[in-house]
């Protein structure tokens, strides 16, 4: 006859061996601590914030709803454009030429690994984040790019323009790895984990260890215990 599990019991088991849980969570939070703290590269993000305008023609005789319509619109067309080979490698040649001397070369491919663009909030500001592992590199590529940014686009699409809202500014604290929420994570998992470990010990665990094990197990009376006559 199968051993019915029920709430009751769940919760007696794991209280039962909660020092396993404890050990597990325990070790869980210190690898992912130790993991997010000593062998990932720490990033920093530098974030600016441009406005698309589709048309010289607002600035003449105001904003209407339809302007703001295709403004938004344009946002994908922009990053788009400001994604392509062609600008990624006038940005990179263009840091590359201030960058100091002992700094490595960086690649459009660089640039598109660690760059995100989309828009803000659904409106027609374009949020730029940049990457890097230096707060101030991170900023020096975002401005570079900032200032190819408005002469491509023209150069692309006839009477559109960029507005910078907010310039790159200088990270201060890191991005990545989000240490706390990494050990957190760690944490739970080791708590899961744990759980796991005492069911696949529970169910297992064949040896009977009393007459309400054979009770609830087997579902028949028990008649007799031989009493432990060992004698020390």
């Amino acid at each position: 006859m199968k051993e019915e599990i029920n709430l009751v019991k769940i919760f007696e088991i794991v209280l039962k061996l909660w020092w396993i849980i404890l050990i597990f969570a325990i070790v869980g939070a210190l690898v992912a601590f130790s993991i997010s703290s000593f062998f990932m590269t720490p990033l920093y993000t530098s974030t600016a914030k441009v406005y698309v305008s589709g048309s010289d023609r607002a600035s003449e005789v105001g904003v209407n709803i339809n302007d703001i319509n295709l403004n938004q619109r344009l946002v994908s067309t922009y990053i788009e454009i400001l994604s392509s080979n062609a600008f990624l490698e006038d940005v990179a040649q263009a840091y590359n030429k201030q960058k100091p001397r002992k700094e490595q070369d960086i690649t459009a491919g660089h640039i598109r690994q660690n760059i995100v663009m989309g828009s803000a909030n659904e409106t027609e500001v374009l949020e730029i984040k940049y990457d890097d592992t230096t707060p101030k590199k991170a900023q020096d590529i975002l401005e570079v790019f900032l200032s190819e940014a408005p002469e491509k686009i023209a150069e692309v699409i006839e009477g559109c323009r960029l507005k910078v809202v907010d310039y790159a500014d200088l990270p201060v604290v890191t991005s990545s790895p989000n240490i706390k929420q990494n050990t957190f994570i760690g944490l739970f998992l080791g708590i899961v984990l744990g759980v796991a470990v005492i069911f696949v010990k529970e169910l297992f665990d064949t040896r009977i260890k009393g007459d309400e094990d054979i009770k609830n197990r087997y579902g028949i009376p028990v008649l007799g215990i031989i009493p432990n006559l060992d004698v020390e």
